[in-house]
């Protein structure tokens, strides 16, 4: 296991950086600047950001989050009603506790819907919003292969290597190197799925209506960012999200896969920094405005 992924393994008795638990929920805080909290996809652990917070400390206050059933946060209950509304709610106490109330705010794949509905429902919470690797959910999804989505439905059922392998085809380029494929399924195994937790959450995501219909009433500053190859999540799905969310940047990482954000860790960082720390009035009330990095768009 890559030495950047330790720090996730540590309870919440150590002093630097700071942990801590909201409503059950286990988060970490390190680094300085503005508050950025990151959401994390269906049944990752926050420790699968190993490689980007490095890279945001000196220029954020990052907060990470196992969310509920997930991780350091295996043992919160409620998972047998969660929802994607429960799931942001979660956000707003890690807000609250870690980032003094408001905060700027990264969502990848479900953690993306997560932050959707958290811009939607707690708007006073959000500062301003990177939607990474994400959807709408509902009936606006652009569909990834069947073999993907049955992919997804039997997971949980397979071997434990197995289930966390499933997957990689879908999620990581084919030029990514394969030392950090297994770095981050060293990461996974050492941070144990918790597949009740999984099942919940893909059960909330299939369960919500979606965000579609909403996203113009969305008043954060908003970023939304892809990867070119994602098998998983279309990159379809972030025209979708841009065209609809007032003001909202494009960006289409090419050649990369859904989890840029680990494969292309200082890719992503040299997309996401210079948005969080423009001046707001840079982003403020602009036209819309379609990057697509010379990556085409499926």
């Amino acid at each position: 296991m890559p030495d950047s992924a330790a720090p996730f393994l540590r309870g919440a008795d150590t002093d630097q950086p700071v942990y801590g638990r909201s409503n059950g929920i286990w988060w970490r805080a390190s680094g300085s600047g503005d508050p950025l909290v990151l959401v994390q996809g269906l049944g990752y652990p926050a420790a699968m950001f190993h490689r980007l917070v490095p890279l945001l400390e000196p220029h954020c206050r990052v907060v990470v989050f196992d969310q509920r059933g997930i991780g350091n946060s295996a043992g919160a209950n409620g998972l047998d009603s969660l929802t994607i509304g429960r799931m942001a709610s979660d956000v707003v106490a890690v807000i609250d506790d870690a980032a003094g109330g408001s905060a700027d705010v990264m969502g990848v794949s479900l953690g993306g819907i997560v932050a959707q509905e958290l811009a939607l429902a707690y708007p006073r919470h959000v500062r301003r919003l990177v939607l990474a690797g994400t959807h709408t959910a509902g009936a606006e999804v652009v569909l990834a292969e069947q073999e993907v989505l049955e992919m997804m439905q039997r997971r949980s059922m397979l071997a434990d290597e197995e289930a966390l392998r499933c997957s990689l085809p879908y999620v990581y380029a084919p030029s990514t190197p394969k030392r950090l494929i297994e770095e981050d399924i060293a990461v996974r195994r050492a941070m144990h799925v918790g597949w009740d937790g999984y099942n919940a959450q893909l059960r909330a995501t299939m369960q919500y209506s979606g965000t579609a219909a909403r996203l113009p009433r969305i008043q954060a500053e908003t970023l939304v960012i892809h990867g070119e190859l994602d098998r998983l999540v279309p990159p379809g799905n972030a025209v979708v999200i841009s065209e609809r969310i007032p003001g909202a940047r494009l960006r289409i990482l090419p050649g990369l896969s859904h989890n840029f954000y680990s494969e292309a860790a200082r890719t992503a960082a040299a997309e996401i920094l210079p948005f969080l720390t423009a001046p707001r009035s840079a982003h403020q009330h602009g036209p819309i405005e379609l990057e697509h990095a010379g990556a085409k768009v499926a």
